[in-house]
């Protein structure tokens, strides 16, 4: 049954991009904690979820492709083959744009600072940040960050994994910036020598 590989091939495509997508659409809708950087212990496992979600699209395919009506019936049950071909190619588009998420994520938003309106007085820090793997997750901390009143610039990189962000000490203080990437799921610590 087509139907089922197609199913398998959707909730592969979410756990395979669940770690990386899941921290930034958290933040973005204003839901944080700790349990959302607890979403990235499935990134070791994305090869494997990609490769399932892979094959039971193929699966999902070959079983349309194979199907034929039964010769002592003219009835028609169930979808109609344009149906079914449509919700199947859906349904593809859905896995690949899943996959394909992490990846363009990185791409669509560079780690570049981000400048606002200048204020005086301006500080600059570097917090280490702690539970990333991946684009997604650094954006995350850009969003979290980028939300505080105060904040002009966040830039935040994987290697190594930190945070660069100028904001007016007037309006935002270091341990807002630390609790805010803490509200994304990460763990912050103002870097050392800074």
């Amino acid at each position: 049954m087509a139907r089922s590989s197609l199913l398998a091939a959707i909730g592969a495509g979410v756990l395979a991009s669940v770690c990386c997508v899941g921290p930034l659409a958290a933040v973005a809708v204003g839901v944080g904690g700790a349990w959302v950087s607890r979403l990235s212990a499935l990134e070791p496992y994305r090869p494997f979820f990609v490769a399932l979600a892979l094959g039971a699209l193929g699966l999902a395919w070959y079983r349309e492709a194979r199907r034929v009506r039964e010769p002592d019936c003219d009835c028609e049950t169930g979808l109609r083959p344009k149906m079914r071909r449509l919700l199947l190619g859906l349904g593809t588009v859905l896995v690949l744009g899943l996959l394909a998420a992490p990846s363009l994520i990185g791409r669509t938003h560079p780690t570049a600072m981000a400048q606002q309106v200048r204020s005086e007085p301006v500080q600059e820090v570097v917090l280490e940040v702690q539970g990333m793997t991946c684009e997604a997750c650094s954006q995350a901390v850009v969003y979290a960050l980028r939300r505080l009143e105060g904040v002009q610039a966040a830039e935040v990189t994987l290697e190594p994994p930190e945070a660069r962000v100028r904001f007016d000490a007037e309006k935002v203080s270091v341990a807002q910036l630390i609790e805010a990437i803490r509200g994304a799921g990460f763990d912050a610590k103002l870097k050392n020598g800074v």
